[in-house]
């Protein structure tokens, strides 16, 4: 209680100095910003989303509490200009003073958000708060009104054939483009009966229409030629509203400017233009070595010859040639040659023909050769449990392995570790070497599949392998691994991720275990968990993420999900054969034990925004895995464990669990803490301090069980009677550094509710210390 008091003081020592010192650079005539209010009558659009449309906001608060950014900048001296007073003003923020300019212009921004919204009587006024010597307070009073609604949308246009087109109608779908495009997902209108008069929607339904249009060979139309026309006077906050189809413009050479209708285009060429140099000046048919025709498609090399095989280029053409232009098509093609790793600069000029009143279209697909090889070296530094260490690795690419965009990436990885609670009197270190090769195919590799199927998955293919070999004073072990996926992203959401593992194998062989170790453990985690094992499987993972990187400020969430089934295959056939099993009642494969269990996860995250400087972020997940048929537990490599960087970061990496189990003592702890099912919750508040720096306050919650009663691992089982008492509790302060290709990450935690404890010592938030109740953690990184 010492500690938390001195935090407590310290923490109000430093508000009261910085709230003393924040208008130190403030002149006489003017004020500081201290606070924005919004008094709204409308409680559908949060602080965050009015708060956008300010002009001028308030100095950044420090988890909202204070302003140590602008107290850092007060540091420096009024007047003089030395290196350290420079540093201070860099480091912190300058002072917002009152600016009524944009005072004026945030409530014209507010006002104009929710008439755009369809409250169009809205009214915005202010009230400026000077009282406080030096400081003003804004609150803006917003009055919405009762906003319009639409009553009648009326979309019969002048032209038949784009009438007909914007009045389609869904048609059943079949499950493959339910599953991977559905080409009706744009048939239905945004606008529903009663729908606020709001300007966003009406722009999607512009959208909407467009795309429409644009799909069925509406080269030259736009958005802007659907245009609206509202009708206001209906009353009762009414609107009727009809789209019109503005004509298209021809701006000719003597000025004037001829209307015309809108026509539909055709594709007449497709031609893939490789080797092509944006910077050249060349034309696109300039330089040409060779022209392959390859079905209707047409590949012009250049210098570098068929460094990609013909049929790679053509199978990423969705473009048909004598066919009417197709917007979808367009955007198929730009992201299949995207896709290529042995291609870079990707551009698509689609060339009307010269021909008068032509409507025929060639298409240029032109790209530019990627690097062919690269070499990279890492070196990172590693803390497991207190133990540090380091680690490196010698990368190798090549995008073009053999001639058809295949990405081969090879890893020899080397690490180190120094085991400083190592009770075995021989090694006193951990020694890892690993090896990894992989071949991406960017296409969907299966036999009896036909090439048209394979065009509209438009999967990547994956073979992978590695090799590692771990020396622990325990024990060494040799893990090898092998497995074939498929890869793919959802053509209705391209956020979207789906991976498939058909084959999905690992081999355990553990040449030496240390004697006392062995002796140490129960029969079964010997069996399980430090013997030879055969784990061959398949699985699925699906992972979204709406993060947008041109949108930094919008609220994200990702979730994933993985399903994982072992040792089926294997079980069935030992069946069928009738093989004999050994002595422990195991089926075996070539004399080793093998695997079989089912393991599902599910982890969800998300980001809220406070404002440019503030965040939350939330994250939750659970995993189980169950054992049966041919193994009575989950093999090591398969098993979860608690605490750590990622985790609940009161504890150290596997220190935590399973269940309210008594923390073993010796050499062996981390076998015994491990588990079946896993929960993990976090909740962190971030905030920037200055340059690449932030800070983080969170907790956490989780734990790991075991499935199963275990007599090794007493009171680890889950138990709905009890696992509610057993959830750790934990929390903390982290240090940040963003370099925006990555970030590194300095986290302490604190143990609050401790389930391995008994009595009083299970709330160790009662008694924060540095030895028992704590750990800090080094990763690179967001924990979630």
């Amino acid at each position: 209680m010492k500690i938390i008091r001195s935090l407590l003081q310290m923490a109000l020592v430093a508000s009261f100095f910085a709230g003393c010192s924040t208008t130190k650079f403030v002149a006489d005539d003017q004020y500081l910003l201290e606070k924005v209010v919004f008094d709204t009558d409308n409680p559908n659009y949060s602080t965050s989303t009015l708060e956008s449309y300010l002009r001028q906001q308030p100095n950044m608060r420090v988890f909202g509490l204070f302003k140590w950014p602008l107290y850092v900048y007060n540091w420096a001296h009024p007047t003089k200009e030395r290196w350290i007073d420079k540093q201070w003003k860099r480091i912190g923020e300058k002072p917002i003073m009152l600016d009524t300019t944009l005072v004026t212009l945030s409530k014209i921004q507010l006002q104009q958000f929710f008439v755009n919204k369809g409250y169009t009587n809205a009214t915005v006024t202010t009230d400026i708060d000077t009282s406080q010597t030096k400081k003003a307070k804004i609150t803006y009073h917003i009055q919405s009104h009762e906003p319009y609604r639409i009553r009648n949308f009326d979309t019969r246009l002048e032209n038949p054939t784009i009438d007909s087109i914007i009045h389609l109608r869904p048609t059943p779908s079949n499950w493959f483009e339910k599953s991977f495009g559905n080409p009706n997902e744009n048939l239905k209108s945004v606008l529903k009966d009663s729908s606020l008069f709001d300007r966003d929607l009406l722009e999607k339904e512009r959208q909407r229409i467009t795309k429409l249009c644009q799909d069925r060979g509406y080269f030259d139309l736009n958005k802007n030629h659907f245009a609206y026309l509202a009708d206001t006077f209906i009353g009762n906050h009414l609107v009727d509203l009809k789209m019109n189809l503005q004509p298209l413009r021809i701006h000719e050479t003597n000025g004037a400017i001829t209307l015309k209708k809108h026509r539909r285009f055709y594709i007449r060429q497709v031609n893939v233009v490789t080797d092509f140099n944006p910077l050249s000046g060349m034309k696109y048919n300039e330089h040409i070595v060779d022209t392959v025709q390859t079905g209707n498609i047409t590949i012009l090399y250049g210098k570098n010859g068929r460094s990609i095989r013909p049929k790679v280029l053509h199978d990423a053409v969705y473009l048909e040639p004598d066919s009417l232009y197709n917007e979808s098509q367009l955007t198929r093609t730009y992201s299949a040659f995207s896709s290529l790793d042995a291609l870079v600069n990707v551009n698509i000029k689609l060339v009307p023909t010269k021909a008068p009143d032509s409507l025929g279209l060639d298409a240029y697909i032109l790209t530019s050769p990627a690097k062919k090889q690269s070499f990279g070296v890492d070196i990172e530094g590693t803390n497991s449990a207190g133990d540090l260490g380091f680690a490196t690795s010698l990368n190798y690419q090549h995008r073009n392995l053999f001639k058809g965009s295949e990405l081969f990436k090879a890893r020899l990885r080397g690490a180190y570790e120094s085991l400083a609670n190592s009770e075995n009197s021989g090694i006193k270190n951990y020694w890892e070497l690993g090896s990894e090769a992989s071949i991406l195919f960017p296409r969907f590799l299966f036999p009896f599949i036909n090439n048209e199927f394979k065009r509209k998955l438009r999967a990547s293919s994956q073979l992978k392998l590695s090799y590692n070999m771990q020396t622990r004073p325990e024990y060494d072990r040799r893990v090898v691994s092998g497995g074939w996926s498929y890869i793919w992203q959802s053509s209705k959401n391209k956020n979207a991720r789906h991976q498939f593992k058909l084959l999905d194998i690992d081999y355990v062989y553990l040449p030496r275990i240390n004697n006392t170790f062995k002796e140490s453990l129960p029969a079964a985690t010997l069996l399980y968990n430090y013997s030879d094992v055969f784990i061959a499987g398949m699985g699925y993972t699906y992972s979204y993420n709406n993060y947008n990187p041109q949108s930094r400020f919008r609220d994200t969430h990702s979730i994933r999900l993985s399903l994982e089934s072992a040792g089926n295959a294997l079980y069935s056939l030992s069946n069928l054969f009738h093989n004999d099993k050994n002595e422990n009642e195991q089926y075996e494969l070539f004399g080793i034990n093998y695997s079989q269990f089912v393991k599902a996860d599910i982890d969800y995250a998300k980001r809220a925004i406070i404002d440019e400087r503030n965040q939350m972020a939330f994250h939750i997940g659970f995993g189980i895995g169950y054992p049966y048929g041919n193994a009575d537990r989950l093999p090591f490599e398969r098993r979860y464990f608690a605490g750590g960087a990622n985790s609940v970061r009161g504890w150290g990496v596997r220190e935590l669990g399973p269940g309210s189990m008594k923390k073993p003592e010796g050499s062996n702890a981390f076998v015994l803490q491990t588990g079946d099912i896993r929960f993990d919750a976090n909740i962190e508040y971030r905030t920037k301090l200055f340059w690449k720096f932030e800070m983080a306050a969170y907790a956490d919650a989780g734990n790991i069980w075991t499935i199963k009663p275990y007599e090794e691992q007493p009171n680890g089982n889950f138990d709905f009677t009890r696992f509610y008492k057993e959830i750790a509790l934990s929390y903390g302060l982290g240090l940040r550094i963003d370099f925006n290709f990555f970030l590194l990450r300095f986290d302490t935690g604190f143990k609050a509710f401790d389930p391995q404890e008994t009595g009083s010592k299970q709330w160790a938030i009662t008694n924060p210390n540095f030895g028992s109740n704590f750990a800090w953690h080094f990763a690179v990184g967001y924990p979630f």
